[in-house]
């Protein structure tokens, strides 16, 4: 087992984010996207070398990030439709990916229980303004923390990815029990965590676990039927909150790698682990075909849907997003992300165009820092692919010739000076993105696990572009063997470590480095 230190110290980043079979469904000509739906064979195809440049992206990325299978759906009004299941859904059977498959959305849920909490205002069962006191005792801060700051991660409740017990549920590979209640024993034990609600924005599963305590004191029903009501209101019928750790069928496995072993991690999600902030499940169809539908407030007020999309800058994990009331702001898209054990889901739509750029994945480490790529990286990637006008400043500047690719065995060699505590920054071959902020960064990182040396084996390299390079390594750390991504990024015609791959790692350091902030 990863000693607990440094594993915790891995957690607290990881917790805020195969050979290909390839199994398609392209759809061809039609004129209206809601009525068709996503699943229909009634749209115009995206062009050949877009839907190809897709591919490419997806199959790398999956190659680099050890991921068994994944679903990727694009709508386009103006260029036409994608949706294509990639790799394996299930690896001890081999059976290949569907665009059917049922797949856990993780944080998307929140989203759902938003919407709930949203509708119950507007039918006067309850005010925004309302303290989490006059539903749940106990909570510290209760009394002033409204249930709007609950909705937008400002009521400073804390985070249960905190907890050492609750995190070894995702963690470890033989975790112990976990029940329902033990949710809010842990919140309730830990008052010199919490935080003054309404002044920062920080993402917090435990402020949507106890929307859906409010939503089951003010309905009388259980959150899972609410937000089943949700989700049939919205016409989404393959989209569930499961009663247990089944997910209906056809269904993808999700996967987590405990020490070198991708392991099927499927049936560890229980709805007594992620209650209203992740339990739900859902196909790449129901997805693509929610995103307009979250987006334009069909269930809400036009008064309440405004309320929902005022946005205030936060982080997660030291990083920084944009958070409404249960929904995300990823530059123009509005969406939402969702990692759970095993799975990562990332959706956006883009209102003035009416584009929807959905993605899921089967497989999710946590800690997260070991195997980075998920669903949003290949969002991203997609985004800036397909539609780099509209992430103003988000498009790396042109490359005309990547630098060359190092040896596996220099790659292995350099990696591990860059650990070696004994080598100053300015002799190390390898060198971060942005160490002319902070000449010391690569001596900060190597401190950072000092008390636990690693060995690093690269074992492939796969070159995504001109400027994005990643390393896929055998590292042993603390004991364990474990699979690790690290990425580079091309600069002066070298490859240099990603400076946000360099900062997760850092995020317990006070105060941060200046490259980080």
């Amino acid at each position: 087992m990863l000693a607990r230190k440094a594993f915790a110290r891995l957690t607290r980043a990881g917790t805020a984010a195969l050979a290909v079979a390839v199994v398609a469904t392209v759809l061809v000509s039609c004129e209206s996207y809601d009525e068709c739906g996503p699943d229909a064979s009634c749209h115009p195809t995206l062009p050949t070398d877009a839907a190809g440049e897709i591919d490419e992206t997806v199959r790398k990325f999956m190659d680099a990030g050890l991921i068994p299978g994944a679903l990727v759906a694009v709508h386009d009004p103006a260029r036409g439709s994608y949706t294509k299941a990639y790799g394996v859904a299930d690896l001890a059977t081999g059976r290949a990916m569907t665009v059917d498959d049922h797949v856990r959305i993780g944080s998307v849920t929140k989203t759902f229980t938003a919407t709930a909490v949203l509708r119950a205002a507007d039918e006067g069962k309850l005010s925004l303004d309302d303290t989490l006191s006059k539903y749940v005792s106990g909570i510290p801060n209760g009394d002033t923390i409204a249930l709007r700051d609950l909705l937008g991660m400002r009521g400073g409740v804390w985070d249960l990815t905190e907890d050492v017990e609750y995190i070894s549920q995702f963690s470890a590979k033989a975790p112990g029990a976990w029940h329902d209640g033990d949710r809010l024993r842990a919140i309730i034990e830990h008052p010199e965590s919490a935080k003054p609600p309404h002044t920062n924005t920080e993402y917090s599963n435990s402020e949507f676990y106890l929307l859906g305590l409010v939503l089951e004191k003010v309905t009388g029903k259980p959150v899972r039927e609410v937000l089943n009501e949700v989700a049939t209101a919205h016409g989404l019928h393959n989209t569930s909150y499961p009663t247990e750790a089944t997910i209906p069928d056809p269904a993808s496995r999700g996967y987590a790698y405990f020490e070198d072993t991708a392991t099927d991690v499927t049936a560890r999600n229980t709805p007594e682990l992620s209650g209203a902030a992740g339990s739900m499940v859902s196909t790449i169809g129901d997805l693509t075909r929610y995103a307009p539908l979250l987006a334009r407030g069909d269930l809400l007020k036009p008064e309440t849907l405004q309320v929902r999309m005022q946005f205030t800058t936060g982080t997660a994990s030291g990083a920084s997003f944009e958070y409404g009331l249960g929904v995300q702001r990823i530059g123009p898209y509005l969406g939402h992300t969702g990692g759970v054990l095993g799975y990562t889901t990332h959706f956006g739509y883009l209102p003035e165009r009416g584009i929807t750029v959905a993605v899921v994945v089967n497989q999710y480490t946590i800690p997260r820092t070991l195997l980075r790529i998920t669903a949003s990286s290949i969002w991203g990637a997609l985004v800036r692919q397909l539609y780099p006008e509209s992430l103003p400043g988000n498009t790396p500047a042109p490359t005309a010739t990547a630098p060359a690719q190092p040896s596996l065995a220099d790659l292995s060699a350099q990696l591990q000076q860059v650990f070696d505590t004994k080598i100053p920054a300015s002799q190390k071959t390898l060198h971060a993105l942005d160490e002319d902020k902070d000449p010391e960064l690569l001596t900060r990182l190597a401190s950072t696990y000092a008390e636990y040396p690693m060995t690093i084996q690269v074992d492939k390299l796969t070159q995504v572009d001109n400027h994005t390079l990643f390393a896929t390594t055998t590292t042993t750390f603390a004991g364990d063997k474990r699979p690790m991504v690290v990425p580079f990024t091309a600069r002066d015609n070298t490859w240099r470590l990603t400076t946000a791959w360099i900062c997760e790692s850092l995020i317990a350091e006070s105060p941060p480095s200046p490259a980080c902030t």
